[in-house]
């Protein structure tokens, strides 16, 4: 550390030498107070603070961009002074050397005070000079001579202007430094004009980098919407397009910038297109490509594009309607929320038709499901739907007996503008439009009328639709999973189902067995709803008597496993403990009362301990062949063992 009353004294020496005499309060007088506080050594010969070589590299290549732009603005600056001893210089915002050009002998003078790439110049570290007091000032500076606040720099005059960013940040300077002697006014100025024109050229390379980002993110932008997309001039030729349209047509944008859009397509929508065309919004249109077989179902809108008021070109879009009608389906629920692993119960036959429900899953043959309603013939639908390579497309029921027969064709075909009255205007889509891609789950397929069949089965035979009122063929791609509780081969003897029909459905049966031939299931069953039930109508967590379930597997259960679920949700809404026993089921479940209490059927309760015993006793002990035997689950037989104390 420099001692404070020897730079005071030479801070006196220097004002009485007159060099400060009339610019007491100059910026160069600040500098030199500064200095003095930084502590900064005024009889140094050479820069002390140097960056290794690593480090300058390291710089270096952080300013990459600044140095690059830079550069050959320094060589035009340097070539007006070639010759007279000057060095041209960049620097870092802290005053650190990166660049120098100058004459070889300059270059040589420079090095013996370490006027060097790497060291740094910054008042900090060598006090007043053009480039570190250019920092401190944010701005244009001249030092002259023995205005250096050390010795290293006073045969030399440096001019320094700063550069900065197109923020206003500083990110630079620029300096030129020669011999006193040949100092001259204009030096500075052309130091200013130089860093001016780097400024300048950072902006324009900034400017150019922002639109180049501009056009990617636009690009990006349309690639990523979900529908074609073609901007056109006013005289119909094609600016741009994007990705999504490519795919649709098949078509590069090579193939299609600079073309006419006539030339692209066949349709007539495009030979109108021109400025004077009124805007469309999702019109449907069957998109022909030029010199191409390939056609696509589209819906386009056209609008217009405008610049100070005046039209310069238009915007089309267009979306593929299947697309549409998935998004459409996806968001009005027209989804299958089953799968397999959802259907409960280990009882042989279930799982016997569960297995040829997955072999037919992995088909894409037409399904019939057959069975006593409520055995759960639209669970299975479901279920297949969602372990096909169909799952992730549409799922769409109809109940063919719960919509009025004059009404069906409209709902599964679709009807045109005009069809009948009170049609919407536009028309409408049907349910095998809607279903493109998917599954039609026709459930109660026997009440569909004779005629509505014959429609039915066209479709099933040319895979397309003409909508009611309509013309237009329209090719869909569905399955056809179809249910019915009726005897479709008694239906067709009696004349009421067409046989043809019934054959195209029948490709693969499977029947569903009724619950009382899977009463081993019950308990299973029970446990799962009530479990269900019980969240969903904010009750606790229920605990069962066992008792509970062997009066639920006494039952013949008509309405199957929808009955039961009926039932359960009776006995949980109506049981005010939080335990479910006997006397929470109906009575009339029973046939009458009495069982509801147990004292009271003492007879019936030996005849059933009596024909356990005898089961096991035949069975030789083994539980489950006596389980068998009685028609019950092991887990039932380990119940009804506890309860009459049979070991």
């Amino acid at each position: 550390m420099i001692d404070k009353k020897l730079m005071g004294k030479l801070w006196e020496d220097f004002v009485y030498r007159g060099h400060l005499n009339k610019l007491v309060k100059t910026d160069i007088q600040e500098a030199w107070l500064r200095s003095r506080d930084y502590g900064v050594n005024p009889h140094v010969r050479s820069a002390t603070q140097l960056l290794s070589n690593e480090e300058l590299a390291e710089l270096q290549q952080h300013k990459q961009e600044l140095i690059w732009i830079s550069l050959p603005l320094m060589e035009n600056l340097y070539s007006f002074v070639k010759g007279s001893s000057f060095l041209v210089i960049l620097c870092d915002e802290k005053g650190r050397l990166m660049k120098t050009l100058g004459d070889e002998e300059t270059l040589e003078l420079a090095n013996k005070i370490k006027f060097i790439e790497g060291a740094s110049w910054s008042e900090e570290a060598m006090g007043a000079n053009a480039i570190g007091t250019c920092i401190a000032m944010n701005s244009p500076i001249q030092v002259w001579a023995s205005e250096h606040y050390t010795e290293a720099c006073h045969p030399w005059t440096c001019s320094a202007a700063p550069i900065y960013d197109s923020s206003g940040k500083l990110i630079g300077v620029l300096n030129m430094s020669g011999p006193v002697e040949k100092v001259h006014p204009h030096t500075l100025g052309m130091v200013v004009s130089t860093a001016a024109t780097i400024e300048k050229q950072l902006q324009i390379i900034e400017k150019t980098r922002g639109n180049a980002v501009m056009k990617s993110l636009l690009e990006a932008t349309t690639d990523t919407l979900s529908e074609g997309m073609i901007i056109i001039d006013t005289a119909g030729k094609i600016l741009k397009t994007n990705e999504i349209l490519h795919r649709i047509i098949c078509k590069k944008e090579h193939e299609l910038v600079g073309k006419e859009i006539n030339e692209i397509f066949d349709n007539g929508f495009f030979q109108e297109i021109g400025p004077s065309k009124a805007n469309v919004i999702d019109q449907e249109i069957k998109l022909k490509i030029s010199g191409s077989e390939r056609q696509a179902r589209v819906l386009i809108t056209s609008k217009g594009i405008f610049q100070h008021k005046k039209k310069i070109g238009k915007l089309l879009t267009i979306k593929e309607i299947h697309k549409v009608r998935q998004m459409i389906n996806q968001f009005s629920g027209n989804q299958a929320k089953v799968t397999f692993r959802d259907i409960v119960g280990e009882n042989e036959k279930i799982r016997k038709v569960e297995l040829e429900a997955i072999a037919a899953a992995r088909s894409d043959s037409n399904v019939l499901l057959t069975g006593e309603s409520g055995t759960g013939k639209d669970i299975f639908a479901q279920a297949i739907h969602n372990e096909s390579d169909r799952g992730y497309n549409p799922f769409i029921a109809i109940n063919c007996g719960g919509i009025p027969r004059d009404l069906l064709g409209s709902e599964l075909f679709g009807y045109e503008d005009g069809a009948f009255t009170g049609a919407r205007r536009g028309g409408t889509p049907g349910k095998f439009e809607l279903g493109e891609g998917g599954t039609i789950f026709l459930d109660e397929i026997a009440e569909m009328s004779l005629e509505m069949q014959v429609l039915l089965l066209r479709v099933l035979q040319d895979k397309e639709v003409v909508r009611i009122g309509g013309y237009k063929v329209v090719p869909v791609n569905v399955r056809i999973i179809a249910a019915t509780n009726k005897n479709l081969r008694e239906e067709v003897e009696k004349g009421n189902f067409r046989e043809d029909l019934f054959f195209r459905l029948n490709v693969i049966p499977l029947i569903l067995p009724p619950l009382r031939e899977r009463r081993d299931d019950i308990p299973r069953l029970a446990e799962y709803f009530i479990e269900k039930l019980a969240m969903r109508i904010g009750r606790a967590p229920l605990k069962v008597e066992p008792s509970f379930y062997d009066a639920l597997q006494q039952y013949e259960w008509p309405g199957n496993v929808r009955e039961l679920q009926n039932i359960l949700e009776r006995a949980i809404v109506k049981g005010a403990g939080n335990k479910l026993m006997p006397k929470d089921l109906p009575a009339e479940l029973f046939g009458d009362s009495s069982f509801l209490a147990k004292e009271e059927l003492p007879i019936k309760d030996e005849i059933k301990k009596q024909a356990l015993m005898q089961s096991i006793e035949m069975c030789e002990g083994n539980y489950s062949r006596a389980a068998r035997h009685l028609g019950i689950s092991r887990s039932t037989l380990y119940r009804q063992m506890e309860r009459y104390g049979v070991r």
